[in-house]
């Protein structure tokens, strides 16, 4: 955020000459900040909605207290340093939680520029120095603005992505409990699928959206029945031949859609059980024809797998998990991510520690 915000200010054209120029405003302005809180707090209130934001009086006049000192200290004086950007920020992330209509918010501002427009035209009688005064304040009320707006919308979005991921995680929940898979394997796969996409030298947003879609990997198992999915022997042929078929139902279950963390997930539901020599299922796609979140999947669920007790067997060691990987590595496993797993055990180690199965 600390480099978007200097590339803001140096869009907007806040350079010296407008800090110097907000400062020489701020000691004008200062006398007059009750005059244009009073209009700011009279809009507010003249609006039922904007108004029922704050649950009475005391909770109105410390908005307003905060929203003076802000505007009085910071933006009319040109104090844009690091706290100026965290009570920004704050700003936006309060009124977004507090339900604050976006309308009104920016209303909020066109109020404040209103009365500084009048209140220029009473206190200052020369045209060349209301003008400057003009493009500085502007330049720095929309700083603010965008600030705010940003920090509203990313607050939103981040309850999104919350809601969408314990969506997800239900979802993956409903395969796994049919099965017989561990409460927190969903979990310890998907972070380690994620560390691998670091470790590969993927962006952020792309690990990210893996650790998102990976949980989905078996959900097709929801279509399964249950005399095969919990048989607790060996699957004959045709049982083995139903079973087979999971991937393709996840593929079914999750729809094909634009959004990056859905077409992985897709990509994941159908490819987690493809092999790298073509030996593997449903498509016997071999190589680099396996989409490479199906192939870092395909890992990171078969090693929790092995090093995880199940009712049918006991918990390998971490070693014989990892020589395993090793002696598949060209056949059912891509070397290369092979190697990459390898290199970063000492951070599966860790994810592996913090999601531990509880004692029974």
């Amino acid at each position: 955020m600390r480099l978007r915000f200097e590339q803001w200010r140096d869009f907007l054209d806040i350079d010296a000459d407008s800090i110097n120029t907000l400062r020489e405003f701020s000691g004008l302005i200062r006398p007059h900040m009750d005059t244009l809180m009073d209009a700011v707090y009279a809009y507010i209130q003249a609006n039922t909605a904007a108004s029922a934001t704050f649950a009475d009086a005391a909770a109105l006049q410390r908005a307003r207290t905060h929203q003076q000192h802000h505007w009085q200290e910071h933006v009319f004086a040109g104090n844009f340093n690091q706290h100026y950007l965290e009570a920004t920020l704050a700003i936006g992330h309060t009124h977004q939680r507090l339900g604050v209509d976006l309308r009104f918010y920016s209303g909020a501002y066109v109020v404040v520029l209103n009365q500084v427009v009048q209140l220029l035209d009473q206190l200052v009688q020369d045209g060349a120095t209301r003008s400057r005064y003009l493009t500085a304040i502007n330049r720095a009320v929309f700083l603010d603005m965008g600030l705010a707006t940003y920090a509203y919308y990313d607050t939103l979005l981040n309850a999104l992505e919350d809601m969408a991921q314990e969506v997800t995680l239900s979802l993956a929940r409903a395969g796994e409990y049919r099965d017989n898979e561990t409460g927190k394997h969903i979990t310890r796969m998907s972070k380690m699928c994620e560390q691998m996409a670091l470790a590969l030298g993927k962006d952020a947003t792309w690990a990210h959206a893996l650790r998102m879609a990976s949980p989905l990997h078996d959900v097709g198992k929801i279509g399964v029945p249950d005399r095969i999915l919990l048989k607790p022997g060996r699957l004959d042929e045709a049982e083995f031949q139903i079973m087979r078929e999971h991937p393709r139902i996840g593929g079914t279950i999750i729809p094909e859609h634009p959004a990056l963390v859905i077409r992985m997930a897709r990509r994941i539901a159908l490819t987690h059980h493809e092999k790298w020599d073509g030996s593997g299922y449903p498509a016997g796609l071999c190589g680099e024809e396996i989409p490479l979140e199906g192939r870092i999947a395909a890992i990171c669920d078969v090693y929790d797998a092995l090093v995880s007790a199940r009712p049918y067997k006991p918990a390998w060691t971490q070693q014989a998990a990892l020589d395993y990987l090793q002696q598949e590595s060209g056949y059912h496993f891509d070397p290369q991510l092979v190697q990459t797993f390898l290199r970063i055990v000492p951070e599966i180690q860790s994810i592996q520690s913090r999601y531990a199965e509880d004692p029974c």
